[in-house]
């Protein structure tokens, strides 16, 4: 038996650069060059590593230091960063948090990661309020008065100290897809390695010194923070949104002549939509890197025409500090359209390996769940001894993600394996069965769950948006997928008219719509 593992070879991870001298290092070569540009603020990399520094001075003034716990909430800003970095050089743990939790959610994020200080904007301020308890300081971004950014300009620079590559430097919180967040671990030294993953691994090679970096996702997910770090590690300019909106992206791109954006295919499908609309183009942009989901081949043909631009796709994840494979924009070829369903392959210093469910590798071609192992996995999940030991496992992590690897080494995602369904003794993987759908025209989206089925255990069920304009019945959906599915995988149920629930970083909550829909009398 060949047994199912994809290697991206070596990488060499001696004297790598810790991200929190990433400013420094360009304030030393090039002081004056653009680090970001957020609205009319503007840094230059100089002063972007003095507000570092000064950061660390306003840490010591209120007594914490290195282990402790620092969270922000607030919007993609510029000060974030000179709260990262300040933070990585102070030893202090930031512990980002999501902007759009509740109250509750947003009291369990800060008393599971033992927050000691929260920087908070205004718009967030009462939640935040609600949310403390006894001993946590709060200190507001901006605005009048005592802030953060007023505190900083005031502050003097302080003395550099050595750096724990090693000792966690991020408290990343999961999306909680499948339960209550758990607090990632993440270190200087895995970031770092995965910014020497993407020079070793030869889809950078067409960068130039004029690239103009553009993120829309929110710095509280993996995919934002690492788009930034990729961006400073090469001293480039970085612009940053707080407002998602398909004009705002638009906008932004065209007024800074924008070379390269991170995004998720939704955004992707909104932004083409928005240039349409208003007939503008986006003349400077060289390419679309995309994650958190398959870009199907219609979705690429319009996006090519459209934006004209070069694709890379990532797939990555919290607990590896980023990116595990790359779909460079060579395979990015509708004529293989069966190499767009996979998520590419891995990234030098990483090696993925599928696995059955007595951890037993099998062979290629054969779905199991993804193995992965590599210098950036996470070292544990904060205060979950029993979580950490679930998932890693001889310095593997065990991902919960569904997948098969084919000859050529690259991996295609089925699902996660808590979302696989099992109707009438079939598994059926919801990836599979969204993928298909998506290939009708009248389709934007949809999302594939298993609901329990007094005949079959559980059965296919399939939420579904339509583009604007079009319509389609269910009875003709079925039909469709009839002709590249086994009837076992046909969704016995569709719901139109949702609006499918994602988390920040634009994956479907199926645990959302399974809640929604389970007292609904399921299809016979």
């Amino acid at each position: 038996m060949q047994v199912a593992r994809s290697s991206g070879g070596p990488l060499n991870t001696e004297r790598l650069l810790l991200p929190g001298d990433y400013p420094r290092r360009f304030a030393d070569e090039t002081p004056e060059a653009v680090a970001i540009l957020c609205g009319e603020r503007r840094w230059t990399y100089g002063a972007l590593d003095r507000a570092a520094d000064a950061f660390v001075s306003l840490l010591d003034a209120h007594g914490i230091g290195p282990g402790d716990r620092v969270a922000y909430h607030g919007k993609n800003n510029d000060l974030y960063f000179a709260v990262l970095f300040g933070a990585m050089r102070a030893g202090i743990v930031l512990v980002p948090v999501n902007w759009r939790n509740t109250a509750s959610e947003t009291r369990f994020v800060l008393e599971d990661s033992a927050a000691r200080l929260v920087l908070v904007d205004d718009e967030f301020l009462p939640v935040v309020t609600e949310a403390i308890g006894d001993g946590i300081a709060v200190m507001r971004v901006d605005g009048e008065g005592e802030t953060l950014r007023a505190r900083l300009a005031a502050a003097t620079g302080a003395p550099r100290r050595p750096m724990d590559g090693e000792a966690p430097a991020l408290q990343l919180y999961t999306s909680g897809t499948t339960g209550r967040p758990k607090g990632v671990i993440t270190t200087q030294l895995g970031l770092a390695a995965q910014r020497q993953a993407e020079f070793a691994s030869g889809h950078f090679e067409d960068w130039r010194g004029d690239e103009i970096l553009f993120s829309p996702l929110p710095n509280f997910h993996i995919g934002g923070m690492s788009w930034a770090l990729t961006a400073f590690v090469r001293g480039l300019p970085l612009i940053i949104t707080a407002n998602p909106a398909p004009p705002a992206i638009l906008d932004a791109i065209i007024q800074n002549g924008v070379t390269r954006a991170f995004m998720v295919p939704m955004l992707v499908r909104a932004l083409i939509g928005e240039m349409q609309s208003r007939g503008l183009e986006t003349s400077t942009l060289r390419a679309i890197h995309y994650g958190a989901a398959a870009m199907d081949p219609q979705l690429l043909d319009r996006s090519v025409d459209t934006l004209g631009c070069r694709f890379l796709q990532y797939y990555g994840m919290t607990e590896v500090s980023g990116s595990v494979t790359v779909l460079g924009p060579d395979f990015h070829d509708t004529g293989r359209p069966h190499l767009l369903r996979s998520v590419g392959r891995p990234l030098p210093g990483f090696t993925i390996e599928i696995r059955g469910p007595e951890t037993e590798p099998v062979a290629i071609g054969t779905p199991g769940e993804i193995w992965i192992r590599g210098p950036s996995v996470t070292q544990e999940y904060w205060g979950r001894p029993e979580a950490t030991a679930e998932a890693l496992i001889d310095g593997w992590y065990r991902s919960g993600d569904g997948g098969r690897l084919d000859e050529e080494g690259f991996l295609y995602l089925t699902d996660r394996i808590k979302d696989m369904i099992v109707s009438g003794g079939e598994n059926v993987y919801p990836a599979e069965v969204e993928a298909a759908l998506r290939e009708h025209p009248a389709v934007s989206d949809c999302a594939v769950f298993g609901l329990p089925h007094p005949t079959w255990g559980e059965g296919v069920t399939a939420a579904v948006e339509l583009r604007p304009d079009q319509t389609v019945t269910a009875e003709d959906l079925i039909a469709f997928a009839r002709t590249s599915l086994a009837a076992y995988k046909i969704p016995r149920r569709i719901e139109f008219g949702e609006v499918l629930p994602r988390t920040a970083s634009g994956k479907v909550q199926r645990g959302a719509l399974r809640a929604r829909f389970t007292d609904v009398a399921p299809t016979p």
